[in-house]
């Protein structure tokens, strides 16, 4: 029997689901350039035929997993704009963020990628959009941490270096758990939260 419209859309979408995941993985462990669709195809189980029905080339799939992260930057940044809490907003963040880096290592590799995109600026047109977001979120958030300092919840100090202090900390819990895997030991809420609490 034929497969409806419906289930060849729903194969079509875990194919390419199955296609950015590998892709993904890849590109944040070795790299753009290294990194081969024929790699990719291999990864995710499928011919690279496939992967062509999906994505014209490399360049397009990489781009599209730096949009992704662009769209992510940007739902973190409405996320601090539209908390009255600073304390709230950044327990919140902090615990959803810690939570996904222990559940899956695709938050880890977004991270990897990111890095990896800038210093070998592999990010090809998406890479001043990707430096902008990621600018923005750290700006965003060092003004939430300024008026936690007014309200007295948050630790005195630079509020720009006290944003960097907590996203460095944040990216290197994830990069920490794809280096040591089942060995990684996720911290608490209250150990991220203690860089910006008096």
């Amino acid at each position: 029997m034929a497969r409806t419209k419906e289930q060849n859309d729903k194969m079509s979408l875990a194919t390419k689901k199955k296609i950015m995941e590998a892709g993904l993985k890849l590109f944040s462990q070795k790299g753009f350039s290294m990194t081969s669709i024929k790699d990719i195809a291999q990864t995710a189980g499928i011919s690279t035929g496939l992967i062509y029905r999906h994505f014209s080339s490399k360049d397009e799939l990489f781009g599209e997993l730096l949009e992704n992260t662009i769209r992510e930057l940007s739902k973190a940044i409405q996320f601090l704009s539209s908390h009255v809490s600073p304390l709230q907003a950044f327990a919140e963040m902090t615990s959803d963020l810690l939570k996904d880096i222990r559940s899956s290592e695709e938050l880890s590799c977004y991270f990897l990628l990111v890095t990896r995109s800038i210093l070998e600026e592999e990010a090809l047109v998406q890479l001043a959009g990707l430096q902008k977001s990621d600018l923005s979120l750290f700006e965003k958030a060092a003004e939430l941490i300024e008026k936690g300092q007014e309200l007295g919840e948050f630790k005195p100090g630079n509020p720009f270096k006290l944003s960097l202090l907590y996203f460095s900390a944040i990216q290197g819990m994830a990069q920490m758990k794809l280096f040591m895997g089942e060995r990684y030991i996720a911290p608490e809420v209250q150990d991220i939260m203690a860089l910006l609490l008096r």
